[in-house]
Parts: structure tokens; C-alpha cells; sequence
């Protein structure tokens, strides 16, 4: 499992603009019998995120559904907090689409 330095830095170009916002999101999973979950993010860039593990997000590698108000984009896990870390109760996801999903004002801060 990697640590949370290297969620930081791996597959993430030098130039990737990450900004530390909070805005919740519905993550979907395509686990039988788990409901769409409300999360919240800890961070943002325009080609991932770091947020609140919900039920669902089980493994790195897993494809799950990400959506914020009208917009949706597949993502796949590639991170997930130790639960003996400081980090315990996240995971992040990079995005497999070429959509943005945050809001103008976050996207264009993201563009910038």
C-alpha cells in the first residue's frame, strides 16, 4: 500500500496543481448492495483527489464513480489511508475521463 508522500507525488506531473478545498461529492461504487455515499474532499487537481473514505471504496485499482452536483467522471482508487497512519479514513482516486468535475471557479483555479 503506498504512503501518503507518495500519493503526493506519483503519477502526478510537477506542474499538477492541487488546491486544499472541501466540497462534498457522491462517490458510487459498483459494489452490490452499497448505495451511492456522500464524501468530502480534502483536496482537489484537475486529474484527481484526496477524500473521505466512504463504504464501496474497498481496494487500490478499483473503479468507482465520482459526481459533484450535475457533473460525473470515472476515477479509479489509487490510494488508501493505513488504519494505523495519521491518514486513516482516506483515499484517493485519479481521474479516468477528461471531464473536470469541480466547480468553474475550483476548475479554473485548477487551469491557472
Amino acid at each position: 500500500m503506498a504512503s501518503f508522500a507518495e500519493f503526493n507525488t506519483e503519477n502526478m506531473p510537477e506542474r499538477d496543481i492541487r488546491l486544499a478545498v472541501a466540497v462534498p461529492v457522491k462517490v458510487i461504487s459498483h459494489e452490490v448492495g452499497v448505495a451511492p455515499q456522500w464524501s468530502c474532499t480534502y483536496e482537489v487537481s484537475a486529474r484527481g483527489a484526496r477524500l473521505k473514505h466512504v463504504r464501496g471504496v474497498n481496494w487500490e485499482g478499483q473503479e468507482i464513480l465520482i459526481k459533484r452536483n450535475n457533473s460525473m467522471a470515472r476515477f479509479r482508487v489509487t490510494w488508501i489511508g493505513d488504519h494505523k497512519s495519521p491518514e486513516a479514513g482516506q483515499f484517493a482516486a485519479e481521474c479516468l475521463d477528461d471531464t473536470l468535475i469541480w466547480d468553474d471557479e475550483i476548475n479554473n483555479l485548477l487551469k491557472a
